[in-house]
């Protein structure tokens, strides 16, 4: 919720997230209907962590899908009409 006489600029946008600043300073980042509100060094500190994972996944080989054990239960059923892709700004 934006404080009194607070405004947002846009910094960044893509397909599934936003990134705002805040005129009280605070970065905002908005990812499906979850927003975080961070200092600076949090959100650079994130984008480090994220491009770390990003050249993981780059240069691992994608790991085969799960097959369950016999002891675990069952994945739930999707019903019908519910949302299966991602979350989307």
């Amino acid at each position: 919720m934006l404080g009194q006489g607070c405004c947002r600029a846009v910094l960044a946008r893509g397909p599934c997230a936003e990134v705002t600043r805040c005129s009280c300073g605070h970065i905002h980042l908005a990812v499906g209907p979850v927003t975080l509100r961070l200092e600076e060094d949090v959100l650079r500190a994130l984008g480090h962590t994220l491009l770390e994972a990003i050249h993981q996944l780059e240069e691992s080989p994608r790991m085969p899908p799960h097959e369950p054990e016999a002891s675990e239960p069952p994945a739930p059923e999707i019903a019908h009409g519910a949302p299966t892709g991602g979350w989307k700004q």
